[in-house]
């Protein structure tokens, strides 16, 4: 039997790519874990500071809230530690039949009475465009936030983890977020919450560094057996980085209806009832940065933010801060820095609660 050379050659030619074929077809899904973090020593002295009633807890004195009043002989106290220290994994899959996958689970250690049990921060997946899960809060913008030593950062602040699902879209030159989050704030006591909050953000790059803004809607609700309200709260943000050279200028504007625990770690209740109805506390904050770079190893960053309240048109009070740092960095994962802090919180029929802080660290990023 005679084999024509020709259609042996053809034939082999197709055994081989359908043998390559279905080897990409089978290709196994490549899975990536990683372990990160980083290790954060603190060490706070403060000559004034009303941060909280109970103020024996390195957090405590972290969030700068200023909602307690400072006991006699508290002030000139010196706090060291090492609890904002975290840990994070990653895991990150590619080539799977639904798209690529990454997950990440992140803790630290301000949590507990002695603050040694691990605080989670972040658990969350991507697939794709979708985040499910306990992660920033999509009304945040880190992007606009100065570097510091301070763990709770400045007055003016939207600073937030929540448990959510979000999908990102690629619109008209920038990102736009949707997401629906679990219900931040209740009405004084009550959470009687049915639907989550509902977030939108658009970030748009620029040539001189970008711009975002953001709506939250939130449906407040309150039953206690012998009153029932309802309430819809909205309010509102822009922010963003204006690069200078290798300086940058940052910038964050909010503003609106019942932010609660959204804004400044929740020192203002985001709803009250007055005569049975539900009374929204209004707020605005504005917050500004400068950084300038001295080299490629050291930076200075001034930061001053203001938050005003209104409850049933009465003024809250006004709630300032003021941050100046240096920070030396020899190699890009250590840092060494010095900042100072003032803070002050107007409060009514109250004298003026202050924070006067100098804060050293030392941090190790692996």
């Amino acid at each position: 039997m005679l084999i024509n050379k020709k259609n042996m050659l053809s034939a082999a030619v197709v055994m081989a790519s359908l043998v390559g074929t279905a080897g990409i077809a089978q290709a196994a899904p490549v899975t990536t874990t990683t372990v990160g973090g980083y290790v954060k020593f603190d060490s706070i002295y403060s000559e004034e500071n009303d941060s909280a009633a109970s103020s024996n807890t390195l957090r405590e004195q972290a969030l700068l809230t200023l909602n307690g009043s400072e006991a006699d002989g508290e002030e000139g106290e010196l706090y060291m530690a090492a609890y904002e220290s975290r840990l994070k994994f990653t895991s990150q899959t590619t080539g799977t039949p639904v798209g690529d996958l990454k997950a990440v689970i992140e803790g630290d250690f301000y949590s507990g009475g002695t603050q040694n049990i691990v605080n989670l921060r972040h658990a969350y997946f991507t697939q794709d465009n979708l985040t499910i899960g306990q992660t920033w809060s999509t009304f945040m913008d880190l992007g606009s936030l100065a570097e510091t030593a301070d763990f709770g950062g400045p007055a003016g602040r939207i600073f937030t983890r929540q448990s959510l699902v979000r999908y990102t879209i690629n619109a008209a030159g920038g990102k736009l977020e949707l997401a629906l989050e679990s219900p931040k704030n209740g009405v004084g006591a009550e959470k009687d919450a049915s639907t989550p909050d509902m977030i939108a953000k658009y970030t748009v790059k620029t040539d001189f560094g970008y711009v975002a803004a953001g709506a939250l809607v939130q449906n407040l609700q309150y039953d206690d057996g012998t009153d029932s309200d309802s309430a819809i709260a909205v309010a509102a943000r822009v922010s963003g980085r204006i690069n200078i050279g290798s300086d940058n200028l940052k910038f964050a504007v909010i503003s609106g209806q019942a932010m609660g625990g959204y804004l400044n770690f929740g020192d203002v209740a985001a709803a009250s009832i007055v005569d049975g109805k539900i009374e929204m506390t209004e707020q605005t904050a504005v917050r500004v940065s400068y950084q300038h770079v001295w080299s490629p190893g050291l930076r200075s960053s001034v930061r001053y933010a203001l938050t005003t309240s209104d409850f049933n048109g009465q003024d809250q009070g006004d709630f300032s801060s003021l941050h100046a740092n240096l920070v030396y960095n020899p190699y890009k994962p250590v840092k060494f820095g010095a900042e100072i802090i003032s803070a002050k919180k107007d409060v009514a029929e109250e004298e003026s609660r202050k924070l006067s802080r100098f804060h050293l660290f030392a941090k190790y990023a692996f």
